[in-house]
C-alpha cells in the first residue's frame, strides 16, 4: 500500500485534529478544564506507548526469546523488505510524536487553566 500523497495526510490530519478538539470539548463540557488535561495525559500516554513500541511484539522482561526472534526474523529479510518495515516504523513514529505533542499541548492547557481559574 503506497504512503498518502500530502493532500490525503493533511486532510487526516485535520480530521485527526478535529476529532481531539471535539473530545476535548465533550471532556471540558462533562468535567471542566481537569477533563481536558486527563484527555491529553491519556492521547500523551497512548502516542508514547505505540512510539516506544515501535510495532512489534511486547512482553515481560523475562521473555528474550520473543525479541531474539523477531530481530532474526527481520535480519532474514531482503533489503527492499527490511526498508519497506523500517519506512513503516518511522510513518508511524511520525504519527506518535505528533499525537503526543497533541496531547501534551491539550494536559498543558488543561491543567494549567484548571489550576488558573
Amino acid at each position: 500500500m503506497p504512503p498518502p500523497r500530502n493532500r490525503e495526510r493533511d486532510v487526516l490530519l485535520l480530521l485527526c485534529a478535529v476529532g481531539l478538539i471535539g473530545l476535548a470539548y465533550l471532556a471540558w463540557r462533562a468535567v471542566g478544564w481537569f477533563g481536558v488535561g486527563l484527555v491529553g495525559l491519556l492521547v500523551a500516554f497512548l502516542a508514547v506507548r505505540i512510539e516506544l513500541e515501535g510495532n512489534r511484539p511486547i512482553g515481560p522482561q523475562m521473555t528474550p526469546d520473543l525479541h531474539a526472534e523477531q530481530y532474526r526474523s527481520e535480519a532474514g529479510l531482503h533489503h527492499a523488505e527490511r526498508a519497506h518495515r523500517s519506512a513503516e516504523r518511522g510513518a508511524l513514529a511520525r504519527a506518535a510524536r505528533l499525537a503526543s505533542l497533541f496531547g501534551g499541548g491539550l494536559t498543558v492547557i488543561g491543567f494549567g487553566l484548571f489550576f488558573l481559574l
